[in-house]
């Protein structure tokens, strides 16, 4: 497989799944309406938008650098791409987000607003690069 299609697959990915936490945050808010302020996890702006397509790009290359977890046999590509995905959150999205949330005492609910939002980027990744390695 080659490197350049997969990188541009773990862009598109890492823009779907911005799109996809506006839609929850959304949904969130419509349920939920704000007292006050708006929650800072809930609004994406430029450099988050940035950030979360860099990752998606991070995430492409590691999936093109483990062959598409190539060891992981007779296997679908989705339950491929969600067990990259959940690695990669459980890797690095997640011990980050730990040690910010301790060294910041921040407020629980927003540490797991963005823990969820980091998932969702990684799982959506995941399973896109999954999906371009069993099909391109």
């Amino acid at each position: 497989m080659e490197l350049y299609p997969i990188l541009l697959t773990g862009v598109l990915s890492g823009l779907a799944s911005v799109l996809a936490n506006s839609v929850a945050w959304s949904t969130v808010a419509i349920w939920r309406p704000p007292r006050g302020e708006v929650a800072p996890y809930a609004v994406l702006d430029i450099p988050a938008v940035l950030l979360h397509l860099i990752a998606g790009v991070g995430l492409g290359f590691l999936f093109w650098l483990s062959w598409g977890l190539a060891a992981v046999v007779d296997v679908p590509w989705w339950l491929r791409g969600l067990a990259f995905g959940s690695l990669c959150w459980l890797a690095l999205a997640a011990p980050a987000l730990i040690g910010f949330a301790l060294a910041t005492r921040a407020e629980t609910r927003a540490t797991a607003a963005v823990a969820a939002q980091w998932a969702l980027t990684c799982l959506v990744t995941g399973l896109a690069c999954a999906w371009h390695w069993a099909n391109g």
